[in-house]
């Protein structure tokens, strides 16, 4: 009998053809299982749903320039043939590291807390944290980056920016301060073709120097400055270049941290040393009315300088963040930051 029915299944087509037959019920319920799925498929695709493409646009589609903001404030302020800062700049080191904070929140890395007691606090008292810890290729923001996501608890923009620039009494986290920091970015620079290394002797002592090697690259920046410093219409179209593509994202709220950084850091006035007495007391005064407006968020982005300078930025501003996928709480940071510029002389 086992055997028989092993041959019916086997070989029988009649048997086989029966068989099918008498599963014909359970076939063509299967048959019409998988049309109904199909038809619930097509009739789930037919509904439109509503959605934000900045949402789920990846952030490997950011634009990013050559330079990162530090390098360009640590280029501003080398002298070009002598190759070193001013020894009495004493802002530069903690200014440096408020850009690290900035150019982390322009590549997505790090953001406030998402915290709506944080309204009660100043900018610069609000939480960070890190959101995206891949590294950026850049080594002082992977370290930095590194730091902030090893550390516990979530701390403040003043917190932060006073721990990299080792200034805390707390000594547990004196190891968060990031040490060498203007000569690191200067052979980062050596590495782009923009500085190139030489020994100068101080009498007492040698030291390496890094002169400009690319001047040109030193011009764009100040002519990308100079056109938000004193011209009527800012457009960066003009000053695109290479290094600064017309494509870079937030290219003009990253002219505007870079105009603020520059301000902070002392080095602004090596920028407007081509203009005369009354357009670089002019230029200065743009300065101070931009950190003014962007230390604080929302930006004050309806506010027409008096000076009569920059008067589409504002509009250029909303367009640009609003084709970009920043949050709030990315753009209320770069405020935050841009706060503690504002206030540096009452902290060093």
């Amino acid at each position: 009998m086992s055997s028989s029915g092993l041959q019916r299944r086997r070989g029988n087509k009649t048997a086989s053809s029966g068989a099918n037959s008498g599963s014909g019920g359970r076939t063509s319920d299967s048959y019409e299982d998988n049309n109904h799925t199909k038809n619930s498929n097509e009739a789930v695709s037919d509904h439109k749903i509503g959605y934000d493409s900045r949402d789920i646009e990846s952030r490997e589609s950011l634009k990013l320039p050559l330079l990162t903001l530090m390098e360009e404030v640590l280029l501003i302020g080398l002298k070009d043939k002598e190759g070193y800062l001013s020894f009495w700049n004493d802002n530069i080191s903690y200014a440096l590291r408020g850009c690290i904070l900035l150019e982390l929140a322009f590549r997505y890395k790090i953001t406030l807390v998402n915290d709506p007691a944080r309204r009660r606090f100043e900018l610069s008292d609000r939480l960070i944290e890190v959101i995206d810890s891949e590294p950026t290729g850049e080594v002082l923001l992977d370290e930095a980056l590194k730091i902030m996501k090893n550390d516990g608890s979530n701390l403040s923009v003043t917190n932060w920016i006073d721990l990299l620039s080792g200034e805390t009494w707390n000594l547990m986290k004196i190891n968060y301060q990031l040490k060498q920091v203007r000569e690191r970015l200067a052979k980062g620079l050596v590495d782009k073709g923009i500085l190139r290394t030489e020994r100068k002797n101080f009498f007492l002592f040698d030291m390496a120097t890094h002169p400009v090697a690319d001047k040109l690259s030193k011009e764009h920046i100040k002519n990308r400055l100079l056109n938000v410093l004193v011209n009527r219409n800012v457009d960066l179209d003009t000053v695109a270049n290479d290094q600064f593509p017309q494509n870079t994202s937030f290219r003009y709220l990253r002219t505007i941290a870079l105009v603020c950084g520059a301000y902070a850091a002392n080095v602004l006035e090596n920028v407007l040393l081509s203009l005369n007495y009354d357009k670089r007391d002019q230029a200065f005064a743009r300065a101070d009315e931009l950190l003014t407006d962007f230390s604080d968020f929302p930006f004050n982005l309806s506010h027409q300088s008096p000076l009569g300078i920059g008067l589409n930025l504002g509009q250029e501003i909303t367009s640009e963040v609003e084709a970009s996928s920043s949050s709030e709480l990315q753009l209320e940071l770069i405020a935050a930051v841009l706060s503690v510029f504002a206030r540096m002389d009452s902290i060093l």
